[in-house]
């Protein structure tokens, strides 16, 4: 753990307290912030629209402290100041806060799945203009529509992400639902925990998919615990948090679950810059990087480093050495794409013993001899046979028929049984062990084995492996289509290069 990592809270804090001045939030902003009536009646809110009304302070401590925030942050060197702004502050005057010290701001872009920011685009050019490093952000009412929805209506409306040292990562703004006088629902949008931690996720796997960065989450902790139950699944993501404490020595406060530092803390609602006032924790040089990788300073593992951990846990049955992280880092560091790195695991002599290993105990329900294990995988390296073929010569082996029974009608029980997992009748037993003596054990095999019957469970025993989950049923169509062309090797590599894995490696 890095200086920074132990003490950023701390520094924080001294950051804006060297002048010993409370800090406040106002009402509304000095700027015509709206009230949150208007904001709901526009279905248009600024970040951090609800927290007057469910975590308020006392209103009368003037925004002054930014002020004296913009002096501390200056005089350590440990922070840098920002803001973030939406199309209620229509004409902003981007020279003057970068004048007063704003380094970086986030602008809105998108409000669940039918709001795009007209201000958006001018805004941006502003930032971009004085050198600020800037970011999009969405405000989420997960009462409306899904997460993929909204991460999709997000991206397609300005929160994309390039790795230009001058691109902050998209930032999902999940806060109290606003509209609870008038939907019915209450502050956690009427959703459960459960669902409301699917929603997030959803919604972040999505921008990762389609971006290549995990967005930040912009949240309070009182809103984190109340309506995700303070799941830590989330801890990759740089966190956003807000907090407007009455007086700057107490800090951004406890974080939620999953986080030991922020990225950001908003402050105050008001003060020099328009919008809120916000610090990134860390300094100058820093915030580029957070821009150019989309990860916090914290001197934890890379994303990168946790997703090949993953590939080595789910592929090898082991953790990597550093060596072997640092070999993978440096394909993806110069532009491989996760797919190949993925497929270069399923395609290893390494994994290919264990597919040879499991399947001597799981179909001939014994342990390999070292000759065997051998034998096999020279024909893989060889071609004579593929990876995804080991299973498919053993069911179709001599051993595997003497082992049930021996003969074809017990051979075509004993198919039905292991690969469809049910009992056919003795009409169907009769037909395939006609068929086997037609054509053979191995052209059998084959037909259970790529039935969609039979492809469909063994997807489903992936999806489950690799994403902690059963499929839609969507997913397990197209993935069923792609392993009749690709095979298990594919359709395993296509699911452990995909954005939703590498989200939950974040997370182990």
């Amino acid at each position: 753990m890095s200086p920074l990592s132990r003490t950023g809270i701390a520094l924080a804090t001294v950051a804006l307290l060297l002048l010993g001045v409370p800090v406040a939030h106002a009402e509304s902003a000095p700027d015509g912030a709206p009230s949150l009536e208007q904001q709901n009646a526009a279905h248009d809110h600024v970040m951090g629209a609800t927290l007057d009304a469910e975590e308020p302070g006392d209103p009368s401590l003037g925004p002054q402290v930014a002020t004296e925030a913009r002096t501390a942050a200056s005089a350590t060197g440990t922070h840098v100041l920002g803001m973030d702004v939406s199309g209620w502050q229509e004409s902003v005057d981007w020279n003057t806060a970068w004048s007063n010290g704003a380094r970086f701001a986030y602008i809105k872009t998108t409000e669940s799945n039918d709001y795009a920011s007209s201000h958006f685009a001018g805004q941006w050019s502003g930032a971009t203009g004085v050198g600020m490093v800037r970011g999009a952000y969405h405000f989420a009412n997960p009462f409306e529509s899904t997460g993929a929805v909204q991460a999709n209506w997000f991206v397609d409306h300005g929160g994309r992400w390039s790795p230009d040292g001058r691109t902050l990562p998209p930032l999902l703004d999940i806060e109290y639902d606003p509209y609870t006088g008038s939907d019915h629902t209450n502050s956690c949008y009427g959703l459960s925990q459960a669902v409301t931690v699917a929603w997030i996720r959803e919604f972040s796997n999505t921008v990762l998919a389609r971006t290549g960065v995990l967005p930040a989450i912009y949240t309070t902790t009182n809103w984190w615990k109340l309506c995700t139950g303070n799941s830590s699944s989330f801890g990759a993501n740089p966190l956003f948090i807000a907090r407007w404490p009455e007086n700057i020595s107490d800090g951004a406060g406890t974080l939620p679950a999953g986080w030991s530092d922020y990225s950001i803390w908003q402050y105050a609602s008001a003060g020099t810059f328009p919008g809120d006032q916000d610090l990134f924790n860390g300094d100058y040089s820093q915030l580029h990087l957070f821009a150019s990788n989309g990860q916090t300073p914290t001197g934890g593992p890379s994303l990168d480093a946790n997703y090949i951990s993953a590939l080595y846990q789910d592929y090898l049955d082991r953790f990597p050495s550093a060596a072997d992280i640092n070999f993978w880092e440096g394909f993806l560091a110069t532009g491989s794409p996760r797919s190949s790195i993925a497929a270069s695991f399923v395609d290893s002599d390494e994994y290919r013993l264990k597919r040879i290993d499991a399947a001597y105990k799981d179909i001939l329900g014994r342990q390999a001899e070292e000759s065997g294990r051998q034998n096999w995988l020279r024909a893989m390296q060889a071609g004579v046979i593929t990876t995804d073929d080991i299973e498919t010569s053993f069911y179709a082996s001599d051993e595997y028929y003497q082992r049930h029974g021996g003969t074809d009608t017990s051979f075509a029980k004993a198919l039905y049984n292991t690969l469809l997992e049910r009992d056919g009748g003795a009409s169907e037993y009769a037909f395939w062990a006609g068929l086997t003596r037609q054509q053979g054990r191995a052209w059998v095999t084959a037909q259970f084995w790529d039935s969609t019957e039979t492809i469909s469970k063994r997807v489903a025993a992936m999806y489950n492996r690799y994403l902690g989950r059963q499929p839609d049923p969507s997913g397990l169509t197209t993935w069923v289509a792609l392993d009749l062309q690709l095979g298990d090797s594919g359709v395993r590599a296509g699911l452990t290069s995909s954005g939703e894995y590498f989200g939950r490696a974040q997370a182990r």
